[in-house]
C-alpha cells in the first residue's frame, strides 16, 4: 500500500468502527455476504484507491452523481468537462464498471446511522477526502437516498483538525447571532461526537451553476464585512494585542531556523497606525462563491478575532496568483496584494495609505507561523515551504515598509 491507501484505510477505520476493507469487486458486494438490512455496502474510491479524492456509494448512482457535483471545482474548463464526464458515468450506471476499487463496508453501527438519528432522517454519504495536508480531515456530504443534498458534515482524525472542528463549531455559533449584510454562511444542525472525535453538522449553501468566484469588489465587501464582526479598532502595532500574540507563537516554534527571521522581521516593521477586526482566515476560491447580490462563504474553521484589517484579501490574492506557480505568483501578489489594499473600500475601512507592506509583511508572518506550527510542509505542497519563498518575500516587505512610512510621513 502507498501513503494514500493507508489513509484510505484509516479514515475507514474512523467513519466506519465496524471495518473497512479495500478491494475489487461488483458493484454492491461486500465481502462475507450483503447483511439483510442493507448495512453491508460498498464505496468507489475516486479516482482509485491509490490516490482517492472522493468516497462515493457503489450502490446509489443518484446520490454518487450528486456528490461529484458538489465535490468538483470548475474553475477551469479542464475541471468542468472533467466533472461532467464524471457525473454522467455515475448517473448512466457506468462508472463502477469502470472504476474497479472498492471499499467494503461490513454490518454494524456506521457514521450514516449516527448522522441519521441526529438529523432524524436517513442519509446516505459520499466523502471529500482532498490532497494530503497536514489539515485534511474528511468532508461528508449527506444526501437523501434519492440524491437531496441534506447537510455536511466534518470529523477531526487526528489533534489538529479536532481542533479546526470545534473551532469551527464555535465559530458557526457566533456568525448565527451575526449580521453579515451581504454574506450568507452555512447553519450548524448538529454538534456531537463519532467514534471519540468531534464531529459537526451545517446545512449546505445554495451554491452550484448560478454562483461563480467573486468579483473584486464583492471579494472586498465581504472583506469588510467579515472584519466588522467585531468593532475595528485602530492601533499602533507596537500597542496592538495582536503583535504581543504574535510574538508569542513565533517564539513557540523555538528553535527552529525560521525562528529568527521571523522575529527579526516583525522587530524592523514600522509602528504603523492600523485598523484591527476579524478575519475568516482562509477566505480562497474554494469557500467562497457569489451571484451579483449575494455572497455565500464557508469554511469558517480559522475564524479569528484582532487581525490587521485586509489580512483576508491578501490571502484571496495570493492564492489566485500562485495558481500557474508559486514563485512567479508570488511576485505578481507583492504588486496585486498592495493594490487590492489601496482599493477605495480598504481605505474606508481604515487602512492609511503607506502602510500596505507593513500589513502584507504581517500577514506573511502569520501565515508562516501557521505552517510551521501545523508542519504543513512536512504534508507537502509547495505553498507551505516557508524558506523557499516566504522569507525572501519578507525581506523585501520590511525594507518597502520603512520607505512607504518614510514617504507618507
Amino acid at each position: 500500500m502507498n501513503g494514500e491507501t493507508t489513509y484510505l484505510t484509516g479514515l475507514a477505520e474512523v467513519l466506519w468502527p465496524c471495518g473497512g476493507l479495500l478491494g475489487r469487486g461488483e458493484p454492491g458486494t461486500v465481502r462475507g455476504g450483503s447483511a439483510p438490512d442493507g448495512d453491508g455496502r460498498a464505496y468507489l474510491p475516486v479516482p482509485s484507491a491509490h490516490n482517492p479524492r472522493m468516497i462515493l456509494p457503489a450502490g446509489n448512482r443518484y446520490a454518487a452523481a450528486r456528490a461529484v457535483g458538489a465535490f468538483a471545482q470548475r474553475h477551469s474548463l479542464r475541471e468542468r468537462l472533467r466533472a461532467a464526464a464524471l457525473t454522467a458515468a455515475f448517473a448512466s450506471g457506468l462508472a463502477p464498471l469502470l472504476l474497479r476499487d472498492r471499499l467494503h463496508v461490513g454490518p454494524g453501527h456506521t457514521v450514516e446511522h449516527e448522522l441519521s438519528a441526529a438529523l432524524d432522517r436517513r442519509v446516505v454519504i459520499a466523502v471529500h477526502v482532498g490532497p494530503p495536508r497536514a489539515n485534511r480531515k474528511p468532508v461528508l456530504l449527506l444526501l437523501t437516498p434519492a440524491g437531496r443534498t441534506v447537510g455536511y458534515a466534518k470529523i477531526g482524525v487526528n489533534e489538529l483538525t479536532s481542533r479546526l472542528v470545534r473551532a469551527e463549531t464555535r465559530a458557526l455559533e457566533l456568525l448565527a447571532e451575526s449580521h453579515l449584510r451581504d454574506i450568507t454562511v452555512p447553519r450548524l444542525l448538529h454538534e456531537g461526537e463519532w467514534n471519540g472525535r468531534p464531529l459537526l453538522v451545517q446545512d449546505a449553501l445554495p451554491v452550484g451553476n448560478q454562483t461563480d468566484r467573486p468579483t473584486r469588489r464583492q471579494l472586498l465587501r465581504c472583506v469588510v464585512q467579515i472584519s466588522g464582526l467585531e468593532p475595528v479598532r485602530v492601533l499602533r502595532l507596537s500597542l496592538s494585542p495582536y503583535r504581543e500574540a504574535l510574538a508569542e507563537r513565533i517564539a513557540a516554534l523555538g528553535g527552529r531556523p525560521e525562528t529568527a527571521p521571523l522575529r527579526a522581521c516583525l522587530d524592523a516593521l514600522p509602528d504603523a497606525r492600523l485598523p484591527f477586526g476579524a478575519w475568516h482566515g482562509d477566505l480562497t476560491r474554494w469557500n467562497i462563491a457569489g451571484t451579483p447580490r449575494r455572497a455565500f462563504v464557508w469554511d469558517w474553521e480559522r475564524l479569528a478575532f484582532g487581525v490587521p484589517v485586509g489580512f483576508d484579501a491578501l490571502h484571496y490574492e495570493l492564492n489566485e496568483c500562485v495558481q500557474d506557480g508559486v514563485h512567479p505568483g508570488v511576485h505578481r501578489w507583492l504588486d496585486t496584494g498592495a493594490r487590492l489594499l489601496r482599493d477605495p473600500l480598504m481605505t474606508g475601512a481604515g487602512l492609511v495609505p503607506g502602510t500596505e507592506a507593513t500589513v502584507m509583511a504581517l500577514y506573511l508572518l502569520d501565515l508562516a507561523t501557521r505552517y510551521l506550527q501545523d508542519r504543513q510542509a512536512e504534508a507537502g505542497g509547495s505553498l507551505a515551504a516557508v524558506d523557499d519563498w516566504l522569507l525572501p518575500a519578507l525581506s523585501g516587505l520590511r525594507d518597502r515598509a520603512a520607505r512607504e512610512i518614510g514617504e507618507a510621513g
